[in-house]
């Protein structure tokens, strides 16, 4: 069908080319069948050729006034239906269409108080009354699809936007409309997101990236969603359309490289952050986020230099000096550990990881009190945290001089965490039976 219609087409256009060599009646015939192939603007451009030929030739200046009607210019075509009686004053015909078409203006302008008014169900009566008469009025199709946008239904609103292109693909109110709605969509998805109803903030996310694919916010936003459902493929493909959609947005390529990096594409994700960063050379975050990958994959010089990027682009930002501290744990540098570490918490006092690795390193150096401190603080934060609960067990028992029993209770809560569950047996094993570990 679609084939047969664009031949149809090529050949309209191809006659159109020898318009000036064809008679009053070829014009004619040739404008009535580009209408029937939806070409309005090929037949716009035939009739008006034969009205060049025979300035009063009455059946061109009515099929005008009904691609005028199309067009929404409803002033034209008046003008067109007026000069069609006085070319034919006799044919009845004309004039019942000029009466139709007062009647369809006052319907139109009855639609529009009532759609200003709030009486949502008037509004629609009176624009059906003119889609009924008028199934090519651009405007009566797309004030539908403006009574069902304020009436919140968003669903039905876009299918008379879509029918109203249908007609007239270039209709600017139409289009500008459709931007309205993705817009409304995109903020109830919004809604639903920030009440963590993830599964509804999904179906309209997606919905506003099918009225408009340019909606880059909606992909991204699209991906957080999914990486919340754990869906780190489907949160991989939403962010490529976002940045696909925008390719400077470095927030993109810097979700893009976080949901790679969980789907076990570290060069994927490395090349993603890298993206971000050429784009936004200050964006701290993905400059962290590198040097987290490069410190997984032992190459420690590189996540240093990451992490003393990130530092040089955002002073305030306490991620990097966390896996600062990590590193000099691992090399045994502890004091510049604590050092970093402290840096970090009093950049950002709620992060419950950085008071937890503080305990670690107090228990490392032997600091049984100071080791409790940062232990409390960092289940102040997060009292599930299985890794304080052990390290607070570790200081309450301060190798045999402190609290065996509070070592014990709180060794038994770190149990409950799986990912700590082992570590939280051995320190348990080692108070009730030392002499297993004595050399």
């Amino acid at each position: 069908m679609k084939t047969t219609k664009l031949l149809l087409i090529l050949v309209l256009l191809t006659g159109l080319s020898f318009a000036d060599d064809m008679g009053l009646d070829d014009l004619y015939a040739k404008g009535i069948e580009a209408l029937e192939a939806s070409d309005w603007d090929s037949a716009e451009s035939l009739f008006k050729s034969s009205l060049d030929l025979d300035a009063g030739f009455a059946p061109a200046m009515v099929q005008l006034a009904k691609i005028s009607v199309r067009n929404g210019d409803m002033n034209q075509t008046k003008d067109y239906l007026r000069q069609a009686i006085e070319a034919d004053p006799e044919n009845q015909e004309y004039r019942e269409e000029y009466d139709n078409l007062n009647e369809i203006n006052k319907f139109m302008s009855q639609g529009a108080r009532e759609l200003d008014a709030g009486e949502y169900e008037n509004a629609i009566a009176s624009y059906s009354k003119v889609y009924e008469k008028y199934p090519y009025m651009t405007e009566a199709i797309y004030s539908l699809g403006v009574v069902k946008m304020r009436q919140g239904d968003f669903d039905t609103a876009i299918e008379y936007f879509h029918k109203a292109l249908g007609v007239n693909e270039d209709h600017e109110k139409t289009l500008k409309a459709l931007k309205s709605v993705a817009g409304n969509m995109f903020n109830e998805g919004n809604n639903y997101y920030r009440r963590r109803n993830y599964n509804n903030a999904l179906d309209y996310y997606k919905k506003v990236v099918a009225i408009d694919n340019s909606f880059y916010q909606a992909y991204y936003q699209l991906g957080v969603v999914e990486t919340r459902l754990k869906n780190n493929r489907g949160a991989i493909k939403a962010y490529v359309k976002a940045v696909e959609a925008k390719s400077d947005f470095y927030q993109g390529w810097y979700g893009l490289g976080i949901s790679k990096r969980s789907d076990g594409d570290n060069q994927g994700a490395l090349k993603a952050f890298q993206k971000a960063i050429d784009i936004n050379p200050g964006y701290a975050k993905a400059y962290c986020a590198m040097g987290d990958i490069y410190y997984k994959t032992n190459k420690f010089d590189k996540a240093k230099s990451s992490c003393q990027q990130a530092i040089q682009a955002d002073g305030s930002y306490a991620k990097p000096y966390i896996t600062l501290a990590t590193i000099n744990i691992d090399n045994k540098e502890y004091d510049q550990a604590l050092v970093n570490l402290e840096v970090a918490t009093g950049l950002n006092r709620k992060d419950s990881k950085a008071w937890l690795k503080i305990a670690q390193v107090h228990n490392i150096l032997g600091n049984c009190e100071g080791a409790k401190r940062a232990a409390r603080k960092s289940l102040d934060l997060s009292g599930k945290s299985g890794g304080a609960w052990l390290e607070l067990g570790i200081a309450e028992f301060c190798g045999g001089a402190g609290n065996k029993t509070a070592a014990l209770n709180a060794l038994e809560k770190a149990r409950g965490d799986r990912t700590w569950k082992t570590y939280a047996e051995y320190e348990m094993d080692k108070i009730r039976n030392p002499h297993r570990y004595q050399n």
